[in-house]
């Protein structure tokens, strides 16, 4: 008895040594710990070979990956496994299709397709048939082994303000369509980026014929450049786009020590960067475009499918 007595008196103590109680300090939460992320390497991607990987974008779980050209390729997404559905030509499929940046919209063609209208910048700093930066807006078919032009979206950039080729990503959340470029070429000392905001056009789904819609200056929402809000803005050539919760991701970059990875995150509200993240280590080759999947952010490389998960 004397003995368990001992004991107890021995994990009386223990135990209020231990003990924690709350207390309350003013001012900003105190953070000693530093932000983290997980990155998994998905999968290798199956497309066709000889053309270079450039937009993708999600919904649901079928994962749509775009090649140079207006190449295709469908994928099922089921927990970290990826799986082929089919590899077939866009309906705006041509050289001068550089397919750069995919992002659905929020609008369904008919009422019994199985994903939204997908749009694909062209972003080819040529002008070819009296158009350029143009979006291509894509019907997938319901086997997700074909796909029709439907419309195109033209923006006439009267003033030049963009100098090279516009990348286009659709605000899902708040009904938005934002185009981010270039004001001269890529590495040019000169170089600033500039963010146009337009409101989300509606595609006709009446009639055969491929429509064409055109976006004047006058339709902007918003036009200015980063670098009047954010004057460090790194020298790079933008890769793909995503937007969540005002939130526009930029994923930059070649993987290279002269071009590393990287992943900036711009609060579109504020005009602030919020985040710029160094991927160099948690992915490999030069990354193309990013999706939301599941919470998490979907990274596509050149040939390889990466998570990355925020803690």
């Amino acid at each position: 008895m004397r003995i368990k007595l001992i004991i107890a008196f021995i994990s009386c103590v223990t135990l209020m040594a231990h003990a924690q109680d709350r207390f309350y300090y003013s001012g900003p939460q105190l953070k000693l710990s530093s932000n983290q992320f997980y990155s998994t390497h998905i999968s290798s991607l199956d497309g066709q070979k000889g053309e270079s990987y450039q937009g993708m974008d999600c919904f649901n779980n079928i994962v749509v990956s775009l090649q140079n050209s207006g190449i295709a390729t469908t994928y099922t997404l089921e927990g970290s496994t990826l799986t082929k559905i089919s590899t077939f030509k866009l309906g705006s499929y041509a050289p001068h299709n550089h397919a750069n940046v995919a992002s659905f919209s929020t609008q369904f063609f008919a009422k019994s397709d199985k994903l939204p209208l997908l749009f694909v910048s062209q972003c080819y700093k040529k002008v070819v048939n009296n158009e350029k930066d143009v979006i291509y807006v894509e019907r997938i078919s319901n086997n997700y082994k074909a796909s029709k032009l439907v419309a195109k979206i033209i923006f006439k950039d009267v003033s030049h303000l963009y100098g090279y080729a516009v990348q286009w990503v659709v605000d899902r959340e708040n009904g938005f369509l934002y185009g981010f470029g270039n004001t001269v070429e890529n590495l040019d000392s000169t170089n600033q980026h500039r963010i146009v905001k337009f409101k989300l056009p509606m595609i006709s789904t009446k009639g055969k014929k491929v429509q064409t819609i055109v976006l004047s200056e006058k339709d902007m929402l918003e036009n200015y450049l980063i670098e009047d809000y954010f004057p460090h803005y790194y020298k790079q050539i933008g890769q793909g786009l995503l937007i969540k919760h005002g939130y526009l991701y930029m994923p930059i970059g070649f993987g290279t020590p002269e071009h590393p990875s990287l992943l900036y995150v711009w609060d579109l509200a504020k005009r602030k960067m919020q985040n710029v993240i160094d991927l160099s280590k948690a992915t490999e080759g030069e990354l193309e475009d990013c999706a939301e999947w599941m919470g998490e952010l979907l990274i596509q490389t050149q040939g390889n499918l990466y998570s990355i998960r925020f803690i």
